[in-house]
């Protein structure tokens, strides 16, 4: 079967092209499947459909079900953000068990027998133990790597869902898809092609080929953190919302000017910026920094 081909959809209208419906139909009736199924049905009822995020539909299921125990089970370099769901969790009263990829402080090669590093390992079976020892009724999945998050699925003795899943080089699973064009890229899209944008190869030539630091300017508008894990060497860092304090101290206006951020949104504002404070040469790199690391 391959629905992705049907031009009918005729099951969208109730007249199935297949029906093998008595195979399990009788299972939805389960008590079980009920409690799953009116909850779900509740989330999006009566007009609530797209009124919650994610994580509003978290809390929504979670009261519906009367889970007042939750697991968080995340990778520590999502750390940052498990502080935030914690906070988030603590201000809806719930009680809450966060446990990190690196409990119980593992090698690699306790876990793995053919590495001979001593670097701390993930350990999902160790999330799974002591979430299910907590007496964790729910538990939220966070960021956990390829493979370890089906370890831990199989061995959580509760009921969980996923909030956030991994992609180490878009932060968007979506974007691995060739044909999908996010949100940025439409804009830019959308935007003449005159708009002071340099085209990724056009940037890499010019890296390859600048002979002074001085021959142009680099601009990271990321934040702080993700400037000093992987900025472009020689890059000047600062924030969108800091351009206009600290503009005129960090950019002469004689020289080229090329800004980069992780999408490509705030970096054309940048450029907007410039140019009304009277920077004839300045450029934004096409598609973000992300687009950069892709290629």
């Amino acid at each position: 079967m391959d629905c992705t081909k049907c031009t009918l959809k005729s099951c969208r209208k109730l007249s199935p092209c297949s029906d093998r419906s008595n195979e399990y139909l009788q299972s939805y009736t389960s008590q079980e499947n009920q409690r799953y199924t009116k909850a779900a049905s509740r989330l999006i009822d009566n007009g609530r459909a797209g009124t919650l995020t994610r994580l509003e539909e978290i809390v929504e299921y979670s009261k519906i079900r009367g889970y007042m125990h939750i697991g968080v089970a995340y990778c520590y370099g999502m750390e940052k953000e498990a502080v935030a769901l914690r906070k988030y969790l603590e201000k809806k009263n719930f009680k809450f068990t966060m446990v990190s990829c690196t409990v119980d402080g593992l090698k690699e090669s306790q876990i793995d027998p053919g590495k001979i590093n001593d670097t701390v390992s993930c350990n999902p079976l160790g999330q799974a133990n002591t979430l299910n020892s907590a007496g964790v009724e729910f538990t939220i999945l966070m960021g956990l790597c390829l493979g370890h998050d089906i370890i831990i699925q199989k061995n959580l003795k509760m009921d969980f869902t996923t909030f956030i899943v991994k992609d180490r080089v878009t932060h968007n699973p979506l974007l691995g898809l060739p044909d999908f064009k996010a949100s940025e890229d439409i804009f830019i899209e959308s935007i003449s092609s005159n708009f002071n944008l340099i085209k990724i190869d056009e940037f890499k030539s010019k890296l390859k080929n600048q002979k002074n630091p001085e021959d142009f300017y680099l601009l990271d508008l990321r934040n702080s953190e993700a400037f000093e894990k992987d900025g472009i060497p020689g890059s000047i860092n600062c924030l969108l919302k800091d351009l206009p304090k600290q503009y005129s101290k960090l950019l002469p206006k004689n020289k080229e000017v090329i800004i980069y951020c992780n999408g490509g949104i705030q970096s054309i504002y940048g450029v907007m910026f410039l140019n009304l404070k009277g920077y004839t040469n300045v450029k934004s790199i096409a598609g973000g920094f992300s687009k950069f690391l892709q290629s």
